[in-house]
């Protein structure tokens, strides 16, 4: 008969989360995640079966938990353009302001892993392009209430945001001065 589980397996996986997003796949060692998620080895191993499935159920837990917040800001009140920055600015306060200047963990896994792992590269164009797709939504919003002005379609001015976005967060993982970020930001909205 089978031993049953003494744990949260999703509050494991979430503290997982929280020391992979903390370090990297490869700092991360198999003690910080025992350490992390209060299990043993073996527990570890038989739950999850090895580090790198751990890492990508991780990765898509972080999806799930970003997307949801990040899903908030379509049902707020306000113009597009106003919901488009404040999105865009939460994003980049939140990591200035966080002590290790954590980026976002599908950019950690984009830049570290790349498509070494085509499991984690999937992962990480996943949730690239959902938020994509909701960047495209808030711009589209603001082109049809008047406070986007730009006639570039929405989805490709998404990408160019995107892009920048990503570009800002790991530039912000070693920045001594936020404000530079706030307004290379404030200076790619006032280009759309």
């Amino acid at each position: 008969m089978p031993r049953h589980k003494e744990f949260d397996e999703q509050s494991a996986l979430d503290r997982a989360l929280e020391t992979f997003w903390s370090g990297s796949f490869a700092a991360t060692s198999t003690e910080a995640l025992c350490a992390s998620t209060g299990l043993s080895r073996s527990s570890l191993y038989n739950t999850f079966s090895c580090k790198s499935d751990l890492y990508r159920r991780s990765l898509q837990r972080y999806d799930q938990v970003k997307a949801a917040e990040r899903n908030d800001y379509l049902d707020r009140p306000g113009t597009g353009r106003e919901v488009l920055t404040a999105l865009l600015a939460d994003v980049l306060g939140l990591q200035c302001d966080d002590p290790d200047r954590r980026s976002c963990m599908a950019i950690n896994a984009a830049v570290e892993i790349g498509d070494n792992d085509p499991q984690v590269a999937a992962l990480s164009r996943a949730s690239f392009d959902g938020f994509q797709e909701m960047l495209a939504t808030l711009i589209a919003r603001g082109q049809d209430d008047g406070s986007i002005t730009s006639t570039v379609p929405a989805a490709e001015l998404a990408t160019v945001v995107h892009t920048t976005l990503i570009g800002l967060q790991v530039r912000a993982r070693v920045s001594t001065d936020p404000a530079n970020l706030t307004k290379a930001l404030h200076t790619l909205l006032s280009l759309i």
